[in-house]
């Protein structure tokens, strides 16, 4: 239910929809090398890039299958939510790959990985 904090009081169908507005948010996608294997970069999605600079840890679901792909073009390496391939192929331009190996999201959990910012290196 829409609700008015300055009001406290519930909003109407009209009010609620009276300035609504089509907006994009900001989007991207960030590569993460693993501290094991630095050739090997974990890729995340965020709509909030503004929290990268304190980020600490990223979300793996442990029932996805994950796939290690080689991006020929710049010999590159990232590993991506198998589902999520097709389109992150296509947002980050990546147009010659080699898929390498697939895994458990169970695999990747409490792999380390090299933060943007080395801010929180010493915790």
């Amino acid at each position: 239910m829409p609700f008015s904090t300055a009001c406290n009081t519930v909003l109407s169908n009209f009010e609620a929809g009276e300035n609504y507005q089509d907006v994009k948010d900001p989007a991207i996608y960030v590569t993460f090398p693993l501290v094991d294997d630095p050739s090997t970069n974990l890729i995340a999605w965020t709509t909030t890039p503004w929290t990268l600079p304190s980020n600490l840890a990223l979300a793996v679901n442990p029932e996805f299958v994950y796939i290690k792909v080689l991006d020929e073009e710049k010999n590159k390496t990232y590993m991506i939510a198998e589902p999520r391939l097709k389109d992150v192929l296509k947002q980050t331009n990546i147009k010659k790959h080699k898929i390498l190996e697939k895994c458990k999201g169970t695999d990747i959990i409490g792999k380390q990985y090299m933060p943007l910012f080395p801010y929180f290196n010493h915790m």
